[in-house]
């Protein structure tokens, strides 16, 4: 059992956090985005970022190589719309990342804000970085354009139709 804390304050205990967001055993902050048959999307739990969001694999896996064909399509799908999303937001580009070092298959989709390059420059060397400096720097209007960027995102999936 692992407790984390998320980015409005609230304890988090779970045994593997993946498993337990798909579940709905765990509430995290803006809820579920998409609820797919083989993934989901919602905002990254604990880093106040607007618009940083995670696919969470609905089976626990650790690696893209393991999903079926057709997984790996609903996963690749979610990115895409999530990235257009993001777009429609002002995000110029995204990150993907998907290490193997996690015992549940998720994918960060990390969106690239002016303040980010500008103090930090460009990268996935400097992702740790941003995301320490997000949480040591969040406050109450960060934490509500976090909670707005999820409405915004929901909402694009909505309207085009985007729906597990």
């Amino acid at each position: 059992m692992r407790t984390e804390t998320d980015f409005m304050g609230n304890e988090m205990t779970f045994d593997c956090m993946g498993c337990d967001i798909t579940s709905g055993k765990l509430a995290i902050p803006g809820g579920i985005i998409y609820q797919g048959t083989s993934a989901i999307l919602a905002a990254d739990p604990e880093v106040p970022i607007p618009g940083f969001l995670v696919i969470n694999a609905r089976r626990h896996v650790r690696s893209l190589s393991e999903l079926d064909d057709a997984e790996r399509h609903e996963v690749i799908d979610i990115a895409v719309a999530a990235e257009k999303a993001l777009k429609t937001l002002g995000v110029s580009e995204v990150t993907l990342v998907q290490e193997e070092r996690s015992s549940h298959l998720h994918i960060w989709i990390f969106p690239n804000y002016d303040w980010m390059t500008q103090q930090f420059g460009k990268g996935v060397s400097y992702l740790r970085d941003i995301m320490q400096y997000a949480e040591e720097h969040a406050d109450d209007a960060t934490r509500q354009e976090v909670l707005s960027a999820i409405e915004k995102v929901r909402a694009y999936f909505e309207e085009h139709g985007i729906n597990g």
